[in-house]
């Protein structure tokens, strides 16, 4: 798709309508507004052309995922997040996953403004499983690690991309060998353990019963910090700790 290159080699901001309706080799330099009025609707017409195959691969996955019994297997999740996006690069002539490292640069790294781009569909449920499956991790943690993991996903995605589309390959891992260790990547972003230095900085108690990870790092948030919250609103925090994660998904980034 002629926007996809575009907006994948330049960025989004460089690339106009009229320069897209040109390089299509289109008479009418007005023909990308007429059919698609605006950038974003054009950015989402992109999206929904990609993602239609992106998603029934992932749902795929994740079905075959609980049907096994799965569904709280962390890497399994991870592949299940990792793999659609990755096959992307070696199905031949890509640019979709530069495009989408472009979007997250032009929407901005939180991924609650990417579904506005069109960036929706398995994610969600997916990111609301790995989150689910990392119960180790304090809830802020977790929303972050899940942001840094589709981050990174993205990113190294769409350089493979770019490396396979020069054919500098000489230093990539083949495709199977690189998706196996991208998710090794991803996996230990997620899995991870909160390390002291974190949870003193976000004012977060230790677990201190071992046995029961998941219950320890649900009742983290000193009591300080707790009163502090309830003595600015009257009430306790909603958002706080203790309820359960609104994941919005790793990619993040994920699309």
């Amino acid at each position: 798709m002629t926007a996809e290159r575009l907006f994948a080699v330049h960025g989004i901001d460089a690339v106009s309508l009229r320069q897209i309706s040109v390089a299509a080799g289109q008479r009418n330099n007005s023909a990308a507004q007429y059919h698609f009025g605006t950038k974003e609707e054009l950015i989402r017409a992109i999206f929904a052309f990609r993602l239609e195959t992106i998603n029934r691969r992932r749902e795929d996955l994740v079905d075959a995922l609980v049907a096994a019994g799965r569904a709280t297997d962390l890497r399994a999740l991870t592949d299940a997040m990792v793999r659609p996006l990755a096959e992307q690069i070696d199905a031949g002539g890509s640019f979709y996953v530069r495009f989408l490292a472009r979007v997250h640069q032009h929407a901005g790294a939180s991924v609650y403004a990417l579904p506005a781009m069109g960036v929706e569909g398995s994610v969600t449920r997916i990111g609301g499983m790995i989150g689910a499956a990392m119960g180790h991790v304090p809830t802020p943690i977790r929303r972050s690690r899940l942001q840094l993991g589709g981050s990174l996903l993205v990113h190294a995605t769409a350089d493979r991309e770019q490396r396979v589309y020069e054919g500098s390959t000489a230093d990539v891992l083949p495709p199977m060998a690189f998706v196996a260790d991208l998710v090794d990547a991803v996996v230990g972003i997620f899995a991870a353990p909160a390390s002291p230095e974190t949870l003193t900085a976000l004012h977060v108690r230790p677990p201190t019963d071992t046995t029961n990870t998941t219950d320890a790092t649900d009742a983290t948030v000193t009591t300080d910090t707790r009163n502090n919250a309830e003595d600015r609103s009257g009430t306790a925090d909603p958002a706080g700790p203790s309820q359960p994660p609104t994941e919005p998904t790793a990619g993040i980034a994920l699309a």
